[in-house]
């Protein structure tokens, strides 16, 4: 249900039957998912002969630092393994499990490309600090942040969510060019790694809301090529902004609760079309 009323949020001008057609295979590769993982983690170098070679633009060099801003979309645990390969010094920010064998084996699998891990509790500090020593760092930025915690409500699909800002306060602050990014699985079974560059550098945004509202059209831009491959059982619009008029909270999902917090009146008043 979460998946289908997603899918018509993100699509509305797809038919009843393409939503359920495009669920259908989003489940399927839900499955496909969780055996490549499997893989990853018994028979990591099947894993490595299945990914093709990375190739990011010239004006890019090793050297440069970069912010990749990820979306839940086709294999992100393989892309920790693709990105060094490009020469870069790497760091990925990194959820963490109650449980501490299932970090310990998470860890394991996430470093194996020689990518550092930052724990995401406390995250900023040490994502600066591996910007400013040159390298590259990976984040998943389609996750619900309260504003309480630093959160600011963009929109994503046409609608307000609350997403978090230290990619675009980081970025401004420190001159960092900014990628959008997924490991994408193709039907013969091999990975490449796609990259989406922002209109403009990430420094010639005015505010983070802004920068933080580009990298998220990025990641949906990304996502419109393979809609199949996203994690679209993820509640990502649950949060209903306290200001939200009637008409907008009809366009909602049905799992969507009123918080306390509000969304920039801009965001009410001239809503994007997709």
């Amino acid at each position: 249900r979460v998946i289908e009323a997603n899918l018509k949020l993100a699509f509305p001008d797809k038919s009843a039957a393409e939503i359920t057609a495009l669920r259908q295979r989003n489940l399927c590769f839900m499955i496909e998912l969780a055996c490549d993982f499997l893989q990853a983690l018994k028979h990591p170098h099947r894993i490595e002969q299945r990914m093709l070679p990375v190739v990011v633009p010239e004006e890019y060099p090793p050297e440069q630092p970069l912010l990749f801003c990820i979306p839940h979309l086709g294999n992100w645990e393989i892309l920790a393994r693709m990105v060094p390969r490009t020469g870069r010094r790497c760091a990925a920010v990194t959820g963490v499990f109650r449980s501490r064998k299932l970090n310990e084996l998470m860890s394991r699998s996430r470093s194996s490309g020689g990518i550092e891990l930052i724990p995401s509790v406390g995250a900023a500090a040490k994502v600066r600090a591996a910007l400013q020593d040159r390298k590259s760092v990976g984040l998943l930025i389609d996750q619900n942040i309260s504003p309480k915690h630093g959160g600011v409500f963009v929109n994503f699909f046409s609608l307000p969510a609350p997403t978090s800002r230290l990619p675009a306060s980081l970025a401004l602050q420190l001159r960092i060019p900014v990628l959008a990014g997924a490991c994408i699985k193709q039907e013969d079974g091999n990975f490449t790694l796609l990259l989406q560059p922002l209109p403009k550098p990430a420094w010639e945004y005015p505010d983070d809301n802004t920068l933080t509202e580009a990298i998220l059209e990025a990641n949906a831009q990304l996502i419109r090529k393979h809609p199949e491959q996203y994690l679209w059982i993820y509640r990502r619009w649950r949060y209903l902004p306290a200001n939200l008029t009637p008409e907008m909270q009809q366009r909602f999902p049905f799992y969507a609760n009123r918080n306390k917090y509000s969304c920039p009146e801009e965001l009410l008043q001239n809503p994007q079309k997709e």
